[in-house]
């Protein structure tokens, strides 16, 4: 018998009203997923205008834990040989990343030499946010039961309870296993899911979504929208040029939020707004949080 969806926890937004995550903690602003990243998101106030919230990756460890991390190799960011699930916590613990090339060396030395950040030391940056958006990150010999069975051991405790965390994957095997193990939890200890979509796909239990303007596109998007609510999810998150008011107004027929990624330019951003999406993940949430023409867009956030 197939595990029944669970019920929409996830609290619909007022209409007009969206949430601004920063990306990675804040990309473009300060060293992907470090400490410093998330510290400045978390403290970034522009009169008074603040992000709703962050959206950033994790990826399990050889001993089963967690870290902060998007690439599954640790070759771009931390000069190192092998993937991030052949390591120990300790040894990851002990690794520093940095981001040169896209950062250049004019910047102090502590913005780009951070240490890899493990997951149980995060809750003290995700404090006072209205959305918390974690990517769960795979590869072709993840063990996915295990995974989620880890990864819902460590969210049960008080600390992580208390925030709004949504659990979100490209890895539909991921999605049905978030599905099956938190259908034995109280409700109150289950969390939101969100598919991830993306033109192109890795691995066979990701989604390649390629919506066009034709019948076939959109009948592509219904039979994806359909998936997600049957692996019991709450929210989609969509590569930005995809989305259109469309693609949105299916979204809500399923009783699906729209998640935008990764939206830069403050023009796409109004679009999307316009269209109608609930959420924009962005790099660089000051030059958004700046733009003159999204100013009355910034008031209408929730």
């Amino acid at each position: 018998m197939p595990v029944q969806p669970f019920p929409n926890r996830l609290h619909p937004l007022p209409p007009n009203t969206w949430q601004l995550l920063g990306h990675r903690g804040a990309r473009a602003e300060a060293l992907e997923n470090s400490a410093l990243a998330f510290a400045h998101a978390q403290q970034l106030d522009i009169q008074g205008k603040k992000l709703d919230g962050v959206e950033f990756d994790i990826q399990m460890t050889a001993d089963g834990e967690f870290v902060v991390t998007h690439d599954e190799k640790l070759s771009r960011l931390a000069g190192q040989q092998g993937w991030v699930s052949d390591y120990r916590l300790a040894k990851l613990r002990a690794l520093y990343q940095s981001d040169i090339p896209r950062f250049q060396t004019t910047l102090n030395p502590n913005f780009l030499r951070q240490k890899i950040l493990p997951l149980c030391d995060l809750p003290p940056y995700l404090q006072h946010y209205r959305h918390l958006e974690f990517e769960i990150k795979t590869h072709a010999k993840t063990q996915h039961s295990q995974l989620v069975e880890n990864l819902l051991r460590l969210l049960s405790t008080a600390t992580w309870q208390t925030l709004p965390i949504s659990l979100t994957s490209f890895d539909t095997q991921i999605l049905d296993q978030l599905q099956r193990q938190q259908a034995y939890l109280p409700p109150s200890l289950r969390y939101p899911t969100g598919l991830l979509l993306e033109p192109s796909s890795t691995l066979a239990t990701q989604v390649a979504f390629l919506p066009s303007q034709d019948k076939h596109g959109e009948t592509l998007i219904y039979d994806t929208f359909n998936l997600a609510c049957r692996l019991g999810c709450q929210q989609v998150g969509v590569y930005y040029p995809l989305i259109n008011a469309k693609l949105i107004n299916i979204a809500r027929g399923f009783g699906l939020r729209v998640s935008a990624w990764t939206v830069n330019d403050p023009n796409c951003v109004k679009r999307l707004l316009d269209d109608g999406v609930n959420c924009v993940i962005t790099d660089t949430p000051t030059t958004l949080l700046t733009a003159p023409l999204l100013m009355s867009h910034l008031y209408q956030r929730h």
